[in-house]
C-alpha cells in the first residue's frame, strides 16, 4: 500500500486468506504496516471475519479485528432484528441496502462481479470506530491496467461517500481473477492510499 501524503511512499503490506469453513467463508487479514504508516495505523494489526453466500451475495456473520495476538473489538450480527452489535454493548440499526464490513468487502464486491451498487446505498461497518459508513456508486467503468500479476481488463468501480463528497472508495475488479480486486484506492483531500496485489495464490 501507497500514500501521497507522504511522497507515494510504500506504507506496508497487506496479506489476505480466504478459506471454506463447515458454517461458510473465513478471511483473516494482517496489515504489516512499515514507517510512516507505523504512525498512522499503529503497529501490526489484524482482522477477522466469517460469512456465507445467500442469494449470490456474501452474508456477513461476525468480525473481529485488532493488533496481531489481541482482539480489540467484535461485531455481530442480528439479521432477524436487523441489529449490528458491538461488543461494547452498543448497537446499530441495519440499514437498506449492501451491508458489508471491512474485513470482508472486497469479496463481497467479487461476488456482485461490479454489479448492484447502482440499485442501491452500501454501508460498510467499521468494528474499530464503531460506525457504519454509506457510499453511493458514482461512476463503473472498463479499462485496462498494468498490474503485478500481468495485464488485466478490469471493472472500475468508485464508489463515493454519503454526505462526505470527494471521499471516494475505488477498486478495479478483474474478471479472469475471479473479480477479484487487483487495486484498492482510498481518496479523500488530505491523502490518497492505494493497495496493488502484488501476488495471488490458489490452492489445487
Amino acid at each position: 500500500m501507497n500514500s501521497s501524503r507522504f511522497g507515494n511512499a510504500t506504507l506496508g503490506q497487506v496479506e489476505t486468506s480466504l478459506t471454506q469453513s463447515d458454517n461458510g467463508y473465513v478471511i483473516e487479514s494482517v496489515t504489516k504496516a512499515q514507517g510512516m504508516a507505523a504512525i498512522i495505523i499503529g503497529s501490526n494489526r489484524q482482522e477477522a471475519c466469517e460469512f456465507e453466500i445467500a442469494n449470490g451475495q456474501a452474508v456477513t456473520k461476525t468480525y473481529r479485528g485488532g493488533r496481531v495476538g489481541k482482539t480489540d473489538y467484535q461485531v455481530d450480527y442480528d439479521w432477524h432484528d436487523r441489529k449490528v452489535n458491538f461488543d461494547s454493548g452498543d448497537s446499530l440499526d441495519m440499514p437498506d441496502g449492501l451491508l458489508f464490513d471491512n474485513c470482508m468487502f472486497w469479496f463481497a464486491a467479487a461476488l456482485l462481479k461490479g454489479e448492484g451498487f447502482a440499485d442501491q446505498s452500501t454501508y460498510v461497518v467499521d468494528g474499530r470506530s464503531k460506525r457504519i459508513r454509506g457510499y453511493k456508486l458514482r461512476s463503473k467503468e472498463t479499462e485496462t491496467i498494468e498490474t503485478a500479476v500481468g495485464k488485466k481488463d478490469v471493472v472500475k468501480v468508485v464508489l463515493e461517500r454519503e454526505l462526505r463528497p470527494g471521499r471516494t472508495v475505488t477498486f478495479w475488479l478483474s474478471p479472469d481473477d475471479q473479480f477479484l480486486p487487483l487495486r484498492i484506492q482510498e481518496s479523500r483531500k488530505s491523502r490518497t492510499i492505494t493497495f496493488d496485489v502484488e501476488q495471488l495464490e490458489r490452492d489445487a
